[in-house]
C-alpha cells in the first residue's frame, strides 16, 4: 500500500509537469548545485483535484503523529501546510528564511510554540539545507519537532546525512526513485533522459562540472 501511495503522487507530479527536464541549460538549486531535473511542487495547488489528494496524504502522514502545531516553510511549503492545518484543526505558523529586518523582526510568525509538539512541512527536499535550517529555527524558538513532512525528495545522500546527524525524522510522500520507475513504466517525456537523471542522482555536485555547468553560487 506504501508503495502504491507513493507511484500515486509521482504520477501526479509527472502528469501535471511539476517536474521538469532540461539538460542545455541545467537548473540552479539554492544550494548552487546545477542539475538536469528541477521539481516545482507550487504548480500542484492550480489543479484542485490533484492537491486535495496530496493535502489529504499529508494530513493523513502528520494526523498520525499527532503534533500540537503546523509549521510551513516559507514560502513554497505555506499553502500545504495551511492545508494540512485546516484538516486536522491545528494552529499553523510559518517559518521565513531570514527575519524580515523591520517590524518585530520574527522569524516564525503566526503565534508562540515555545514548548509544543511541532511538525515541520516542506514541498521537497534536495539537499536538505533550507529544510534543515527551518528545524533549527523551531529548536531554537523552544520547540519539540516531531518530523519534517514532505512531498518529495531527491534522496540525495547529503540530506540524509544532514537529517541523520541532527537526529530529525523525515516522511516523504514520494521519492526520487519512486518517480523515475513511474516514469519509465508510463512513458513520460523523461524516458529518454533517465540515465543523465540518475547520474545526477548519484553526484549532484559532479554532475555539473562534469557536463560543462560549474556550480553556481549558494543563494541566500
Amino acid at each position: 500500500m506504501e508503495d502504491n501511495s507513493k507511484a500515486q503522487i509521482a504520477k501526479i507530479l509527472l502528469e501535471k509537469e511539476a517536474v521538469t527536464l532540461n539538460t542545455e541549460e541545467p537548473y540552479t538549486y539554492v544550494s548552487g548545485i546545477r542539475s538536469p531535473i528541477y521539481c516545482d511542487n507550487r504548480k500542484l495547488t492550480f489543479y484542485p483535484e490533484e492537491r486535495n489528494a496530496i493535502a489529504d496524504a499529508l494530513a493523513e502522514k502528520i494526523k498520525k503523529i499527532d503534533p500540537e502545531i503546523i509549521a510551513g516553510t516559507a514560502s513554497s511549503a505555506i499553502s500545504w501546510a495551511a492545508f494540512v492545518a485546516e484538516r486536522l484543526g491545528k494552529p499553523m505558523v510559518y517559518i521565513r528564511k531570514k527575519s524580515k529586518g523591520y517590524g518585530k523582526d520574527n522569524l516564525i510568525e503566526g503565534g508562540d510554540i515555545s514548548g509544543k509538539k511541532v511538525v515541520v512541512v516542506e514541498d521537497l527536499v534536495s539537499t536538505g539545507g533550507s529544510s534543515f535550517n527551518a528545524v533549527q529555527a523551531c529548536l531554537e524558538a523552544g520547540a519539540d519537532v516531531q518530523a519534517v513532512v514532505a512531498i518529495f525528495t531527491y534522496e540525495l545522500k547529503k540530506a540524509k546525512k544532514k537529517f541523520e546527524e541532527g537526529k530529525c525524522d523525515t516522511i516523504f510522500l514520494t521519492d526520487f526513485s519512486t518517480l523515475i520507475r513511474v516514469a519509465a513504466e508510463n512513458n513520460f517525456t523523461l524516458n529518454d533522459k533517465l540515465t543523465l537523471i540518475r547520474e545526477w542522482n548519484s553526484d549532484p555536485t559532479g554532475w555539473g562540472p562534469k557536463h560543462g555547468f560549474p556550480p553556481a553560487e549558494k543563494k541566500n
